[in-house]
Protein backbone atom coordinates (compact mmCIF):
# COMPACT_ATOMS: atom_id res chain seq x y z
CA UNK A 1 0.00 0.00 0.00
CA UNK A 2 1.26 3.46 -0.89
CA UNK A 3 0.07 6.81 0.42
CA UNK A 4 0.39 10.17 -1.32
CA UNK A 5 -0.71 13.59 -0.15
CA UNK A 6 -0.98 17.23 -1.15
CA UNK A 7 -0.62 20.22 1.15
CA UNK A 8 -3.59 22.34 0.03
CA UNK A 9 -1.99 25.68 0.91
CA UNK A 10 1.27 24.88 -0.90
CA UNK A 11 -0.73 23.68 -3.89
CA UNK A 12 -2.74 26.92 -4.01
CA UNK A 13 0.51 28.90 -3.99
CA UNK A 14 1.85 26.91 -6.94
CA UNK A 15 -1.31 26.61 -9.08
CA UNK A 16 -4.21 28.91 -9.82
CA UNK A 17 -7.82 27.82 -9.67
CA UNK A 18 -8.05 27.50 -13.47
CA UNK A 19 -5.40 24.77 -13.32
CA UNK A 20 -7.98 22.54 -11.60
CA UNK A 21 -10.87 23.07 -14.01
CA UNK A 22 -10.15 19.77 -15.74
CA UNK A 23 -10.51 17.98 -12.39
CA UNK A 24 -13.73 19.66 -11.23
CA UNK A 25 -16.33 17.57 -13.02
CA UNK A 26 -19.24 19.11 -11.12
CA UNK A 27 -20.34 22.43 -9.64
CA UNK A 28 -19.72 23.49 -6.05
CA UNK A 29 -21.50 25.92 -3.75
CA UNK A 30 -18.35 26.37 -1.69
CA UNK A 31 -14.87 27.51 -2.72
CA UNK A 32 -13.37 25.26 -0.02
CA UNK A 33 -15.23 22.22 -1.37
CA UNK A 34 -14.08 23.01 -4.93
CA UNK A 35 -10.43 23.01 -3.85
CA UNK A 36 -10.73 19.81 -1.77
CA UNK A 37 -12.56 17.88 -4.48
CA UNK A 38 -10.46 19.12 -7.39
CA UNK A 39 -7.14 18.62 -5.62
CA UNK A 40 -8.32 15.13 -4.64
CA UNK A 41 -9.10 14.26 -8.26
CA UNK A 42 -5.79 15.78 -9.35
CA UNK A 43 -3.94 13.69 -6.76
CA UNK A 44 -5.65 10.44 -7.76
CA UNK A 45 -5.22 10.95 -11.50
CA UNK A 46 -1.69 12.35 -11.31
CA UNK A 47 -0.41 9.48 -9.14
CA UNK A 48 -2.20 6.90 -11.29
CA UNK A 49 -0.57 8.25 -14.46
CA UNK A 50 2.92 9.03 -13.16
CA UNK A 51 3.48 6.30 -10.59
CA UNK A 52 1.27 3.44 -11.76
CA UNK A 53 1.43 4.21 -15.52
CA UNK A 54 -2.34 4.12 -15.98
CA UNK A 55 -3.23 5.99 -19.14
CA UNK A 56 -7.02 6.12 -18.82
CA UNK A 57 -7.74 7.62 -15.39
CA UNK A 58 -11.48 7.95 -15.89
CA UNK A 59 -13.15 7.60 -12.49
CA UNK A 60 -16.61 6.08 -12.11
CA UNK A 61 -18.71 5.34 -9.05
CA UNK A 62 -19.45 1.65 -8.59
CA UNK A 63 -22.78 0.17 -7.44
CA UNK A 64 -21.69 0.54 -3.79
CA UNK A 65 -21.01 4.26 -4.24
CA UNK A 66 -17.22 3.93 -4.16
CA UNK A 67 -15.13 5.76 -6.78
CA UNK A 68 -12.89 3.53 -8.88
CA UNK A 69 -11.00 3.62 -12.14
CA UNK A 70 -13.18 2.63 -15.06
CA UNK A 71 -10.42 0.70 -16.85
CA UNK A 72 -7.98 -0.39 -14.15
CA UNK A 73 -7.96 -2.75 -11.19
CA UNK A 74 -5.82 -0.38 -9.11
CA UNK A 75 -7.72 0.49 -5.92
CA UNK A 76 -7.61 3.91 -4.29
CA UNK A 77 -9.26 5.80 -1.49
CA UNK A 78 -9.22 9.51 -0.69
CA UNK A 79 -9.63 11.67 2.40
CA UNK A 80 -9.11 15.32 3.31
CA UNK A 81 -9.01 17.39 6.44
CA UNK A 82 -8.12 21.04 6.96
CA UNK A 83 -4.81 21.50 5.06
CA UNK A 84 -4.28 18.08 3.47
CA UNK A 85 -5.71 15.79 0.82
CA UNK A 86 -4.41 12.24 1.12
CA UNK A 87 -4.92 9.02 -0.83
CA UNK A 88 -3.94 5.38 -0.58
CA UNK A 89 -3.38 3.08 -3.53
CA UNK A 90 -3.13 -0.70 -3.58
CA UNK A 91 -3.87 -3.73 -5.70
CA UNK A 92 -6.28 -4.78 -2.92
CA UNK A 93 -9.21 -2.84 -1.49
CA UNK A 94 -8.10 -0.06 0.83
CA UNK A 95 -9.64 2.68 2.94
CA UNK A 96 -8.12 5.85 4.40
CA UNK A 97 -9.15 8.67 6.68
CA UNK A 98 -7.36 11.74 7.98
CA UNK A 99 -8.66 14.06 10.68
CA UNK A 100 -7.27 17.25 12.13
CA UNK A 101 -7.10 16.86 15.92
CA UNK A 102 -9.10 19.73 17.32
CA UNK A 103 -10.53 20.14 20.79
CA UNK A 104 -13.77 18.21 21.27
CA UNK A 105 -16.18 17.30 24.03
CA UNK A 106 -14.87 13.78 24.67
CA UNK A 107 -17.41 13.11 27.44
CA UNK A 108 -20.29 13.80 25.06
CA UNK A 109 -18.66 11.75 22.30
CA UNK A 110 -18.06 8.88 24.75
CA UNK A 111 -21.76 8.86 25.62
CA UNK A 112 -22.83 9.05 21.98
CA UNK A 113 -20.62 6.13 20.85
CA UNK A 114 -20.84 4.09 24.08
CA UNK A 115 -17.07 4.18 24.55
CA UNK A 116 -14.67 5.88 26.92
CA UNK A 117 -12.69 8.50 25.02
CA UNK A 118 -10.35 9.71 27.76
CA UNK A 119 -8.41 11.90 25.35
CA UNK A 120 -8.02 12.95 21.73
CA UNK A 121 -5.77 9.98 20.94
CA UNK A 122 -8.47 7.46 21.80
CA UNK A 123 -11.21 9.36 19.99
CA UNK A 124 -9.30 10.13 16.79
CA UNK A 125 -7.93 6.61 16.54
CA UNK A 126 -11.50 5.30 16.86
CA UNK A 127 -12.92 7.87 14.43
CA UNK A 128 -10.34 7.52 11.64
CA UNK A 129 -10.50 3.72 11.82
CA UNK A 130 -14.31 3.90 11.68
CA UNK A 131 -14.27 6.21 8.63
CA UNK A 132 -11.51 4.29 6.80
CA UNK A 133 -13.38 1.03 7.45
CA UNK A 134 -16.59 2.48 6.03
CA UNK A 135 -14.72 3.57 2.89
CA UNK A 136 -13.17 0.11 2.52
CA UNK A 137 -16.65 -1.31 2.00
CA UNK A 138 -15.74 -4.84 3.09
CA UNK A 139 -14.39 -6.67 6.13
CA UNK A 140 -11.25 -5.10 7.61
CA UNK A 141 -8.40 -7.61 7.93
CA UNK A 142 -5.66 -5.16 8.90
CA UNK A 143 -5.24 -1.54 9.92
CA UNK A 144 -2.64 1.09 10.66
CA UNK A 145 -3.01 4.38 12.54
CA UNK A 146 -0.41 7.11 12.96
CA UNK A 147 0.02 10.77 13.75
CA UNK A 148 0.56 12.78 10.57
CA UNK A 149 2.26 16.20 10.58
CA UNK A 150 1.92 16.36 14.40
CA UNK A 151 -1.72 17.53 14.25
CA UNK A 152 -3.60 14.89 12.26
CA UNK A 153 -4.64 11.30 12.80
CA UNK A 154 -4.31 9.01 9.82
CA UNK A 155 -5.75 5.50 9.51
CA UNK A 156 -5.58 3.05 6.63
CA UNK A 157 -7.34 -0.28 6.40
CA UNK A 158 -7.29 -3.20 3.99
CA UNK A 159 -9.06 -6.46 3.30
CA UNK A 160 -5.65 -8.22 3.54
CA UNK A 161 -2.71 -8.17 5.97
CA UNK A 162 -0.34 -5.46 4.71
CA UNK A 163 3.15 -4.05 5.33
CA UNK A 164 3.04 -1.28 7.95
CA UNK A 165 6.15 0.43 6.59
CA UNK A 166 4.10 3.40 5.42
CA UNK A 167 5.73 6.70 4.51
CA UNK A 168 3.34 9.17 2.90
CA UNK A 169 4.84 10.87 -0.15
CA UNK A 170 4.07 14.48 -0.96
CA UNK A 171 2.86 15.36 -4.47
CA UNK A 172 2.99 18.99 -5.66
Amino acid sequence: MNIYYIDINEFKNMHDKDFLNDYADKNFNSEKRFWEYSIGRYLIKNVAKKIYKIEDTTIVVNKNGKPEFENSDLNFCLSHSKDYVIACFDEHSCGIDIEYAKERDFEKLSQHYGQNFENSDKFYTFWTLKEASYKLGTQVKDSYTAIFKNEYYLSVVSDIIFDKNINPIQIK
